[in-house]
């Protein structure tokens, strides 16, 4: 399947709402020039917490349209450090959810009382099923488990249910406020040269991640992330910008589909989580081949990136990397 992208944009503007860290001291690299603008003292009354969330804005002529992906954690930082950066909620015309983790829809419910009445709330379908991680020493680790293993791994503390994306009340919520429920596992179109992922196809079994696991129908699965989605923008005359909440199905995989879907090979910048914190040596090496091969102008891995990847990415691919914190913008 290929969609239609276009032309695409003239510009896209990003900028970080919700992240793990926040540095008001943090500079701008010289080498990025006006692509990449560091906030600091402008955050000084931002918050952090483990989540993430992007607003993108896209332009083409003199036609604006204005994203939200994701809504950071349950702590609700993004709804504080929106209103820091003063961003107008009325410019919103959709939130995307990348997938069903607390870390990424857990500031909703402190937001969405503010969206425009219409404004599309756009989640797939496996979004809702309980989701579930292993704890401690299994953190990260791939083990066989059905409902009698949850059971004794739940008595040893070894597994947990994370916090779950309530399908009623979200739904009570979107009537109440006058918004639109989208909910889909087939690609969106947002704006001309702009898409959701759609369901995102994982040839490379490797990349997904382990250790997470969805309950449906009385059984338990290993997570192969069904609900994952990402963004594709087409910039005119630079190629394709991806966006990525936490990249549970793997960047690699990520970046096919985007390249398949819109018949792009060259990427431009590839911003968000990436999720190689459990990451071995092996498959951290492999990516690292896989992103120097690409060579994009902009790559940044936030949130759930792990500190040892993102220490590889700014060693070994430094023309290309940069840090990523509340308040980063980016204008490409």
């Amino acid at each position: 399947m290929s969609l239609d992208f276009g032309e695409g944009v003239d510009k896209v503007r990003i900028k970080v709402l919700s992240e793990n860290t926040t540095d008001i001291t943090l500079l701008t690299d010289e080498k990025f020039k006006e692509k990449v603008q560091q906030p600091g003292a402008s955050t000084l009354m931002c918050t952090a917490e483990h989540g993430l969330a992007m607003l993108f804005e896209v332009k083409k002529g003199e036609n604006v349209h204005t994203f939200l992906l994701d809504a950071g954690g349950i702590l609700g930082t993004i709804a504080n450090n929106m209103k820091f950066l003063q961003i107008d909620f009325s410019k919103i015309e959709k939130f995307v959810l990348s997938h069903g983790h607390f870390d990424h829809f857990g500031g909703l419910n402190h937001i969405i009382g503010q969206f425009s009445p219409g404004t599309e709330i756009i989640v797939a379908k496996n979004a809702f099923y309980p989701k579930w991680a292993l704890m401690g020493d299994l953190m990260g680790k791939q083990i066989e488990v059905n409902m009698l293993k949850l059971e004794q791994l739940q008595k040893e503390q070894k597994i947990r249910q994370l916090p779950g994306l309530n399908k009623e009340m979200l739904s009570e919520q979107i009537k109440s406020k006058n918004l639109k429920l989208v909910e889909t596992s087939n690609p969106v179109h947002l704006a001309p040269g702009v898409w959701t992922s759609g369901e995102i196809e994982t040839p490379l079994k490797e990349e997904l991640t382990t250790g997470l696991y969805l309950q449906k129908n009385g059984e338990i699965f290993f997570d192969d992330f069904r609900d994952e989605i990402s963004i594709f923008i087409k910039v005119k005359n630079k190629g394709l910008v991806i966006l990525t909440g936490c990249g549970h199905t793997g960047i690699m995989n990520t970046v096919k589909m985007a390249q398949k879907l819109s018949g792009i090979n060259k990427v431009y910048a590839l911003i968000g989580g990436y999720h190689m914190n459990w990451a071995s040596k092996g498959r951290i090496n492999k990516t690292i081949k896989f992103l120097k091969e690409l060579k994009p102008e902009i790559l940044c891995a936030m949130h759930c990136s792990g500190f040892g990847f993102t220490a590889r990415l700014m060693n070994d691919i430094p023309e290309s990397s940069v840090l990523g914190i509340v308040g980063t913008s980016f204008d490409l």
